[in-house]
């Protein structure tokens, strides 16, 4: 095979076949919680390149445990820069970080290939085979939603400081191994790290990825292929060592994980690792052969491991697990690329697809984790010696990506409105709670939009909510919308629906979205577009409060959601100062101090007001509600002063 000439040519030929891929997505919408983390995110409306509003952006994220400041601050940039939320930019936004961690795979992989191959001969193929990497992982269809599901761009900037810091350690590898003549280097590799983790926290999981790659790929040897000694040891007994000290570490720290509440969940934690062992295996098919009827954006239909048993499919999951763990450490020595291509796909679920209580399963989770599959494979292809049957590795190398090109652009068609995004959703996933939901608000939307044909798309709408009531594992969306549809339509409300919904809320696993619901149908009724019985409405409102799943900070929000509606609908001003002082005992956070003090405001209780300003203004060490506050300081101020009272400063 002859050396390929300009690899930098076809490597931006590969970009733009990339970009044309995925044009036709760009122009979809937002979906699933895009809204609640970008559109609903007062703090990303950056109008001024301030520190102070910069600052504000760099604090306003509330998902993982550090908030995911760089993402947010990007959002927040991408609002600046565009003077609008239009989804169109954002996406574009994606897209090219996508194609920028595109072009440092490339590199990557050529490093680690330049480090792999010893045959002069084969030296040639180099600069193609990290082609091939590169433009099979761009063009891979299980990679869509880390693109055109905007607020996902967590994952993708993440992984594009991860990848940064293994570019950097892969060159300093080329060099040598003395940590002083690499001090530079080293600092580099943390920086990296540290903004992959404040990108997502499963930036993290880049240490293992590096650590991975120096046992598998460089094998503790330095650029003379000699094992490198630390303290008379050799490294490689070291970093063998220091895995089985960090496996045991994990263990413990899982097992203490395993007796605790899922309250925001359908599943124990041991029912998520049972089921887990089953995605990954969905997750494998889905990357070795995607399908259009396996890959969603919604997965919540996938079926939950009851018990090791319950299906059978879990047993044979785990002890496949093991067994190909196994051979990978068993075949090291020989085979050190089989244990690196299972090992990084491994890694890289270890933080969403273990003992952490989140959701089940989402495709995104895959974005990095697949690299070293591609990797391997692409090499082990490319190191068949036999003449006759390299060509056929060959072709089916072109068929694959041809089919994995023309995959994702069907997606990205798909996903270019989202009434067809829609539609296809639920035709894949009939049992899909969340899929019926989005088609039955599309055609509530459809309801409005064209009143011609209002009665068609109310029954369709109906239709949808109801085949998501009685969906697999529902959650409540499909109740509360079926009340907001029934005011719409002028129509009474079944009191079944309402105790049913008023069950759910008392009885089930308290999701994240119901808080979102409950505000939402707060809202209504106080703009009074529903007009359900002020008795039912609270019902409704403070049916969680009995839920014994519900934390304290959920509970401090839903007291906060009744105060404000007895003080907007009922004018009762005693109950929604006791309902907002018994979310303060729950949680004594800024926006409920806010709050209470908006409503001594309205109750001229202006001393009350002051007081609870001023603690807001304590609690918000970050700055991040410094305009709310000051906004409010304002308000009271306005009225004292029309009193002829003292205001302040």
């Amino acid at each position: 095979m002859k050396t390929i000439k300009h690899p930098l040519i076809w490597l931006i030929i590969i970009l733009i076949f990339t970009c044309i891929i995925y044009v036709p997505g760009l122009s979809g919408d937002y979906v699933f919680d895009d809204s609640a983390n970008i559109l609903e995110n007062q703090k990303l409306l950056l109008e001024e390149f301030t520190f102070e509003q910069l600052s504000r952006a760099w604090n306003s994220g509330d998902a993982g445990p550090l908030g995911r400041p760089i993402s947010m601050i990007s959002f927040a940039l991408n609002y600046y820069f565009v003077g609008s939320f239009e989804p169109y930019y954002f996406k574009i936004t994606n897209l090219c970080i996508h194609l920028f961690n595109g072009i440092i795979l490339y590199f990557v992989t050529f490093k680690i290939f330049s480090w792999l191959i010893l045959n002069k001969k084969e030296e040639k193929n180099i600069k193609l085979m990290a082609l091939a990497v590169c433009l099979i992982w761009l063009i891979h269809p299980l990679n869509l939603t880390s693109i055109l599901y905007v607020v996902q761009r967590m994952t993708s900037l993440s992984t594009l400081f991860g990848l940064l810091a293994l570019l950097v350690y892969c060159h300093m590898r080329e060099i040598n191994f003395k940590l002083r003549e690499n001090f530079f280097y080293i600092i580099f590799i943390i920086i990296f790290l540290v903004f992959s983790v404040l990108s997502k926290e499963s930036g993290l999981l880049f240490i293992g990825l590096i650590f991975l790659t120096e046992l598998c790929i460089y094998k503790c040897k330095d650029t003379r292929k000699e094992p490198i000694y630390i303290a008379n040891i050799k490294l490689i007994n070291l970093l063998f060592g220091l895995s089985a000290l960090l496996i045991i570490i994990f263990l413990y720290i899982a097992v203490h994980f395993i007796n605790l509440p899922t309250t925001n969940r359908n599943f124990t934690i041991v029912e998520r690792l049972y089921t887990e062992s089953r995605i990954i295996f969905y997750y494998l098919k889905m990357f070795f052969a995607p399908l259009l009827s396996d890959l969603s954006l919604y997965h919540d239909d996938f079926e939950i491991s009851q018990s090791i048993f319950n299906p059978i499919s879990t047993f044979y999951s785990i002890l496949i697990i093991i067994i190909i763990s196994l051979i990978g450490l068993i075949t090291y020595n020989k085979y050190p690329l089989f244990l690196f291509a299972w090992g990084w796909f491994v890694i890289s679920h270890l933080m969403e697809s273990t003992f952490i209580s989140l959701e089940l399963i989402h495709e995104h989770r895959n974005y990095f984790a697949t690299i070293g599959f591609i990797l391997v494979g692409v090499y082990c292809i490319f190191q068949i010696e036999n003449k006759k049957i390299k060509p056929f590795f060959f072709i089916f190398l072109v068929l694959y990506s041809a089919n994995l090109a023309f995959t994702t652009w069907q997606r990205s068609i798909i996903w270019s409105n989202l009434v067809d995004q829609a539609a296809y959703e639920v035709e894949m996933h009939p049992r899909s709670d969340r899929a019926n939901y989005q088609m039955a608000r599309m055609y509530m939307k459809l309801m409005i939009n064209q009143p011609q044909d209002a009665v068609m798309y109310a029954d369709k709408a109906k239709d949808y909510l109801a085949r998501a009531r009685s969906s697999y594992m529902p959650e409540n969306g499909a109740w509360f919308a079926e009340i907001q549809l029934r005011y719409h339509l002028k129509e009474k409300v079944d009191i079944v629906l309402i105790n049913e919904l008023v069950d759910n809320l008392k009885n089930r696993p308290f999701y994240n979205s119901n808080l979102s619901f409950i505000y939402q149908f707060s809202k209504c009724q106080i703009n009074g577009f529903c007009e359900m019985e002020h008795n039912l409405a609270v019902k409704i409102l403070a049916a969680g409060l009995d839920n014994p799943y519900v934390s304290k900070n959920l509970r401090s929000e839903l007291y906060k959601v009744l105060g404000q509606y007895f003080v907007e609908v009922a004018g009762d001003f005693v109950k929604g100062e006791e309902f907002l002082l018994l979310a303060l005992s729950n949680n004594n956070d800024v926006g409920g101090n806010l709050l209470i003090s908006q409503i001594y405001r309205l109750d001229s209780k202006f001393s009350l007001a002051k007081k609870h300003l001023e603690i807001a203004k304590t609690l918000d060490t970050n700055g991040a509600w410094k305009n709310e506050i000051a906004i409010e300081k304002r308000n009271i101020n306005k009225i004292l002063f029309s009193k002829g009272m003292s205001v302040e400063d």
